[in-house]
């Protein structure tokens, strides 16, 4: 099994804070610390939205355990699309950038 490494560019709901910030999600409170308990609050909001669509397209007797489950594959795949998104677009960055370069150079040796 491979170790958790945290990607140093998201914000980990675990730091200390004076006060539990209490979230409910999917009918469940939750008392969650972090830094920013605005952010946590917006995550949380996020993940029993998805909850509750995927919930509302289940049968009634589905159990939460696996509504969880198919959230959490569906906000995975919101990611790594983005992430490929993210990619695409700073390789076209890159390509641009690059030309322009090469073109600025050509106009400054001419």
């Amino acid at each position: 099994m491979q170790k958790y490494e945290p990607d140093p560019n998201t914000v980990e709901l675990e730091f200390p804070e004076e006060k539990p910030v209490k979230v409910n999600i999917y009918g469940q409170e939750f008392p969650l610390r972090g830094k920013d308990s605005q952010f946590i609050r917006k995550v949380a909001d996020y993940v029993n939205e998805k909850m509750l669509e995927v919930g509302a397209n289940m049968p009634g007797t589905t159990a939460v355990d696996k509504i969880a489950i198919i959230a959490a594959l569906n906000i995975a795949g919101e990611l790594f699309q983005m992430k490929q998104d993210n990619q695409s677009v700073e390789e076209y960055i890159q390509s641009h950038s690059e030309s322009l370069i090469k073109c600025i150079d050509e106009h400054l040796e001419s």
